[in-house]
Formats: C-alpha cells, structure tokens, sequence
C-alpha cells in the first residue's frame, strides 16, 4: 500500500505545540507512530495531495498511437504486449491511461475495434471501422498504417491552409490596427486644426474626419462591442447550425468551393479505397468513406449513391449518377471493376484528387495574399488621402 501524507499537532513534554508531517499507509498508522514520540495529539488530518494533470491526447499522440501499433504488430507482436509497451512510453499523458483501458477490455476479450471507439473516442468515425475490417481480414498491421497516413494526410493539409491564411490575415489585422490607430490618434487632432478653417472639407475626407472624431469619442464602447461580437462568434462557433451555416458559405465562395471540393474528394476516395484493401465491402465502403466527409452536398452524393449499388447498378454508374465523380474518374472505376483492381482504381483517383488540392491551394495563396496587401493599402491610403486632401483645401482656401 502506497504511503499517504498526514499532518500531526502535538503538544511536547516542554508544554510547546509543534506541527509536523509524517507518511503512513494508513490513518491508525500514523496515530500510533505520532503517539510513540510520547507528544500529546491534539489533530490529525490527511493532507490533501493534488492530482497531477494529465497531459491530454493530442492529434499527435493520435497519429502516433496508430503508427507504433502498426510497427509492433507487423513485427509480431501481440496486441496486448503492443499496448503495454506504447501505454509505457506515454506515462503520464491521458493517452497512457485510454491505452490501459483498452488493454483491459482486449483481456476481458472485447474487439479490438469496439476497445478502441469506446476508451478512445478521439478519431474519425472511419478510422474504427478500418480496424474492425482488419481485424477480420487480418490486415490489421497494414490498416493501421494506411489509417495513421490518412489522419497525417489530413493533418497537413489543414496545416498547409493555416499557413497559407496567417500572412494574410496578419496583414489584414495590422492595417485595421493602422487606421484604428489614426483615426482615434491622429485625425481628431487634424478635425481640431480644421475646425475654424475657412473651407470646410467635404466627400471622402469630411467622412474621415467624422469617423476619426466619433471613434476617438466612442473608443471604449465600440472596443467593447467588439469583444462582445468575439465572444457571441464564439459561442456560435460550438453550434451544429452555424458551422453548417458556415460550410454553406464556404462551398459557395470562389476559391475555396475549388479547395473544399478537391480535398472532400481526396478524402472519401481514399477511404473507400482503404477499406475495400482491408476486405469490406463495396457498400459498407462507401458508408465509411461517407462518415469521413463533414456533413453537405458532397456526402449526400456519396451517400445517395448506395441505394443504386443495392439496386445492382454499376459502381461507375452508381457514383456518377449521384454526383460523386465526374466522367473521367468513372471510365477508372468501370475498368477497375472489370480487371478486379477497384481499390486501386480509387487510389488513383484520390491521388489526382490530391495533386488537384496542392495545385488550387497554391493558386488561392497567390490570390489572397496580393488582395490582402491590397486590401490593408486601400484602408491606410484612403485615411492619408484624405487628410492629404484636407489640408491641400485649407492652403488653397489661404492662398
């Protein structure tokens, strides 16, 4: 039994009351060690010993988990002997206890797939029905793998987009810091300087001047409004409604209804491709490779392609009649299920799929960047503009 922590004041044969700690396995324990001291107890408490945090589970620890049991297995070694050593080497992280739990229900002699949704809830809903289909066939080790590169795979791609968008957006947000900055610190002073001069500007630089006065009178107001706008996004940001919302306007923005198209499409065929290797099904591959997609138009193509392949319909007949594919990724699936190499096929279509992707995210980040310099130019120039242009009226007004 682990020592626990307790917490004695005693009064001495001196008449003095000392504090002191002292470690026990239990509470009777520490009474009888205090007492043999020959003090007189006056209280006795357990000190409260914090919890340490746990390091929670990252996707990185997600990805990695996937990897090293891929490793172990294919290498031979059993699954409850895999993870025991990876629950090892994550000691003290959130992952280490979830592994646990799953070791326990591998020994109680639960599926492998079941433990892990169940213990470990952190993947994409595909993901376990990769494991249970190779579990089956057998081909868990290779499904594993194939697994954590898709998840690597996706991982990047979302990193990729963050890069391209952070210069951007760091432009963006310092030109509106820029004109914050002037119309709150300097065009006031210029409005004040103007004020008893004999012209009187008007159009863009009156507006300006109005602009400067009212926000450098309204500064911490609107500074409010603005956090509480940050917060109520937030909020709603948790929301099925406006994420779908979101999504919506996103499929319907030029650039990145390109964007979102060509990765939803690298992704459901390259899960569906995934599965049929691991041995499921053309049917139960294709609700997998739907599960992988965000809810819109691209999985409810996906989807309605099901009920022609449980009609007996062709696969490429299925798939281009729902709007899944277009004609040229048909023409692949059709000889594909002919020569027997479907899996393949897909593969090949999420590839181009893919090179489609780097190709329009490299396009878009040529866009937004000069429309993002562009955009932080028109702020700062049309404030400068039209101080410049007040000024000129007043020594015009002058001469």
């Amino acid at each position: 039994m682990s020592a626990r922590r307790f917490v004695i004041r005693a009064v001495g044969a001196n008449g003095r009351v000392t504090t002191q700690a002292v470690e026990a396995p239990t509470r009777a324990d520490a009474m009888r060690d205090a007492m043999q001291t020959g003090h007189t107890i006056l209280d006795l408490r357990e000190e409260a010993q914090s919890t340490p945090r746990r390091r929670p589970v990252t996707r990185e620890h997600a990805i990695l988990i996937l990897k090293q049991l891929s490793v172990m297995t294919g290498a031979g070694v059993r699954l409850l002997d895999a993870m025991e050593t990876l629950a090892d080497s994550l000691t003290g992280s959130e992952a280490a206890a979830r592994l646990n739990a799953i070791n326990q229900s591998l020994r109680r002699g639960d599926r492998f797939g079941d433990a892990l949704e169940q213990s470990l809830p952190i993947y994409p809903a595909y993901v376990y029905g990769l494991v249970r289909a190779g579990e089956s066939s057998g081909k868990l080790p290779r499904v594993l793998t194939e697994a954590a590169q898709q998840l690597a795979f996706e991982q990047r791609v979302e990193r990729d987009i963050l890069n391209a968008l952070t210069y951007p957006v760091f432009l963006v947000v310092s030109g509106v810091a820029s004109v914050a900055f002037l119309l709150y610190a300097v065009v006031p002073r210029f409005a004040t300087m103007l004020e008893n001069s004999r012209s009187m500007p008007n159009g863009l630089s009156r507006f300006v001047l109005d602009a400067g006065v009212a926000f450098h009178a309204n500064a911490a107001a609107i500074l409010l409004s603005l956090v509480g706008l940050a917060l109520a996004i937030s909020a709603l940001s948790r929301t099925q409604s406006f994420r779908a919302n979101l999504r919506s306007l996103a499929h319907a923005t030029p650039g990145l209804r390109a964007l979102l198209a060509a990765r939803q499409g690298a992704t459901w065929t390259r899960v569906a491709a995934l599965s049929l290797d691991a041995g499921v099904g053309i049917l139960d591959a294709t609700s997998l490779a739907a599960g992988a997609l965000p809810a819109g138009t691209h999985r409810q193509a996906v989807l309605a392609a099901i009920p022609a392949l449980r009609a007996g319909s062709e696969i490429d007949t299925a798939f281009r009649g729902a709007g899944a594919i277009a004609e040229i990724d048909a023409s692949l699936l059709r000889a594909g299920q002919r020569s027997g190499a479907l899996a393949q096929m897909f593969h090949t279509i999420a590839n181009r799929q893919e090179e489609a992707l780097r190709d329009v995210l490299k396009r878009l980040t040529l866009i937004v960047e000069p429309a993002a310099i562009a955009t932080v130019a028109l702020m700062v120039g049309g404030v400068v503009l039209a101080l410049a242009s007040a000024l000129v009226g007043v020594y015009e007004a002058i001469g």
